[in-house]
């Protein structure tokens, strides 16, 4: 009894009040058990202790959904980077709920998500939303150690006939989006948000998140001045910790930028923690909050520039399509993006691939032109 090895991980293997227990020892967070010894003793007492406080979850095999995502959202809790990141599992993981009720995590299989992913896109959810929702799902499986018996057999959107990852905007698109946001005062917002992104490749979350002391050094002590001289902005909420990052502006990103500074002081938006994009209802705004969603104005403007599919993570796949098929190297344009999936990087290589190709083609459009040739 007590600690053993299972392979590398330690395991721990007791009996309280008669019952026998024998569990994996991971720390919070993680789905897979510590390899460091002293790490599984602190756990295997906090394991006993709640053992007979009679508060220890159930073993994976008897677990339900509800209680497998309250356990993960408590574990997730302990070790995020940010609150948002733990909000956003848990909008998720709501919808897994709904979806699939209380059922045993035993009996989820690769036909469950099928159905699941079925049922989503009948309610007119995106192939990207529904992966985000079963990409929450595949955390908890993984942490009651469910994932790995049905993994092979799990198909994401894209890997069955869904829309390809992201569209890209062509010249002519882009400037239609952009003049069309500029024509109507009610859409300065996101018309700033669109031309920072078209310009920049960040996330609306990274848009929405920036504050006034994003635009300078953190021991800058005139933030604006600052921002005049040097043109670039900070990246630091971000999606994860690899997407933070500096990013120098052009004009037209500039421009965006500056005039939601401005709409800040008219506002009177302005401390160094004030969100530029804050969050307002019914006009009413608050710069302490980042905004969480510019959908209403985002369906009218693209649905007025005549482009009803856009989404505005295409804005982002556009400048990261141009920088690659302008030749720029990966590690450069990571730069600039943050980061990037292996699954988006294949994409992005493709169309690379798709660019030079036709590079190469457009020479047999062009005369043969060889000195001495006759």
């Amino acid at each position: 009894m007590g600690l053993w090895k299972r392979g590398r991980r330690y395991w721990a293997q007791t009996v309280i009040n008669g019952v026998r227990i024998r569990r994996p020892l991971c720390p919070p967070g993680s789905s897979s058990a510590t390899t460091n010894w002293q790490e599984a003793v602190r756990l295997e007492k906090e394991l006993i202790r709640a053992a007979l406080e009679g508060s220890l979850p159930p073993q994976s095999h008897t677990i339900r959904l509800f209680d497998a995502v309250a356990d993960y959202l408590k574990a997730k809790e302990a070790t995020a980077n940010t609150k948002r990141a733990v909000a956003f599992d848990r909008e998720r993981l709501d919808v897994v709920k709904r979806v699939l009720g209380d059922v045993r995590l035993s009996t989820i299989t690769a036909r469950t998500i099928e159905g699941f992913q079925a049922k989503r896109r009948l309610e007119g959810a995106s192939n990207r939303t529904v992966n985000m929702d079963v990409g929450a799902l595949r955390q908890v499986l993984k942490r009651f150690k469910q994932w790995r018996r049905i993994e092979d057999d799990v198909k994401m959107m894209t890997e069955s006939g869904g829309e390809p990852i992201g569209r890209v905007l062509t010249e002519e698109e882009q400037t239609r989006l952009l003049k069309t946001a500029e024509a109507n005062p009610e859409w300065e917002h996101v018309w700033c948000a669109a031309a920072l992104a078209a310009n920049t490749s960040l996330r609306g979350v990274e848009v929405k998140r920036l504050r006034r002391k994003d635009l300078a050094r953190l021991d800058s002590a005139d933030i604006v001045a600052e921002f005049h001289q040097a043109r670039t902005i900070y990246v630091r909420s971000s999606k994860n910790e690899t997407s933070k990052r500096v990013i120098p502006l052009n004009q037209a990103a500039f421009d965006a930028v500056q005039r939601m500074v401005t709409r800040a002081d008219r506002l009177g938006h302005t401390e160094p923690g004030h969100y530029l994009w804050c969050a307002s209802q019914h006009h009413n705004f608050d710069p302490t909050e980042p905004a969480t969603k510019w959908d209403t104005a985002w369906r009218a403007l693209r649905d007025a520039a005549g482009l009803p599919w856009l989404r505005f993570h295409d804005l982002r796949h556009t400048v990261v399509t141009r920088l690659l098929e302008a030749g720029e190297p990966d590690h450069v344009v990571e730069s600039i993006t943050g980061h990037l999936s292996r699954r988006m990087l294949e994409h992005y290589s493709h169309i690379r691939l798709k660019a030079k190709k036709a590079a190469l083609e457009r020479l047999t459009d062009q005369p043969e032109k060889r000195e001495g040739a006759g």
